[in-house]
């Protein structure tokens, strides 16, 4: 396979270290070795990767980065010598008084931007959320993030499609309650399918695993092409790297028409969601 010919993709599942960044950062290192060795372009690790993800504001604060620190530059200085591989990484972002729950994007050893998560819900109501939905790009493949339950939704990844995005990646965090009927929807995994079906892009999830005594998390990774088919997915509780190799003609492909549908139709649209919120 000519490697320049494709975009490599990768979603990690396997367990998180919470509330040790040192750890973390070590394993994060070991997955872009083997996600280069393997020729991968962009890898995706879970939201909150670095950090954790922690029941209440002080915890979190405790376990946060600011990006403008010496400490955050010293972070990505690590993946330095990784030239092929791009990083998603998820953190705990501190700005002055606000926390969001970002993933930062990685690449030779300097942080390209962000994404911060759309929508958060109780217990986490103590982040504060993104409005920005950037676009990066690589080998001319632009791509977009979007996190975890932003995925239920479909602004995020819309907003972030009509910026141009043919591929998204979502990070994902579900440790959820042993009985949560939300186990039984991301099996399925049809919100997924919507929103690679519905913005024309493909679509990447990566997940932790987890099984406590009143938690648990079976992990959802996986990959979907632009018409929402499923092309790999993980295994209940094991560890995993999926990867996909995307012909660069298809992410190039212009896959437009059910992105935008009809304007006039469009307008419609807008009118009625905003007279439906005031109602």
């Amino acid at each position: 396979m000519d490697a320049d010919t494709f975009l490599t993709i990768a979603a990690y599942q396997g367990p998180i270290i919470e509330g040790n960044q040192a750890r973390s950062t070590a394993r994060a290192i070991e997955l872009v070795e083997r996600a280069e060795a393997k020729n991968v372009d962009i890898l995706c690790l879970p939201e909150a990767y670095l950090h954790g993800y922690f029941p209440t504001r002080e915890l979190a604060l405790t376990h946060s980065l600011d990006l403008q620190s010496p400490a955050f530059d010293t972070l990505c200085q690590q993946f330095a010598h990784f030239k092929r591989t791009t990083l998603l990484l998820g953190l705990n972002e501190r700005e002055g008084e606000a926390l969001y729950n970002t993933v930062v994007v990685i690449e030779n050893g300097a942080c390209l931007g962000k994404y911060r998560k759309a929508y958060t819900y109780s217990p986490y109501h103590y982040y504060s959320v993104g409005r920005e939905f950037p676009v990066f790009e690589k080998k001319g493949v632009k791509y977009g993030i979007i996190i975890c339950v932003d995925s239920n939704f479909r602004e995020p990844a819309l907003i972030t499609a009509l910026n141009g995005a043919r591929l998204l990646f979502c990070p994902m965090l579900n440790r959820v309650p042993q009985d949560a009927h939300m186990l039984l929807y991301l099996q399925r995994k049809n919100h997924f399918i919507a929103r690679a079906y519905d913005n024309q892009c493909w679509l990447a999830a990566s997940d932790i695993i987890y099984d406590g005594p009143e938690e648990t998390c079976p992990g959802y990774a996986c990959i979907l092409n632009d018409n929402g088919d499923i092309l790999v997915q993980s295994e209940p509780f094991q560890e995993d790297m999926l990867s996909y190799s995307i012909p660069l003609k298809n992410l190039m492909e212009v896959r437009k028409h059910q992105l935008f549908g009809a304007p006039d139709l469009f307008a419609i649209l807008t009118k009625s969601y905003l007279a439906a919120h005031k109602t």
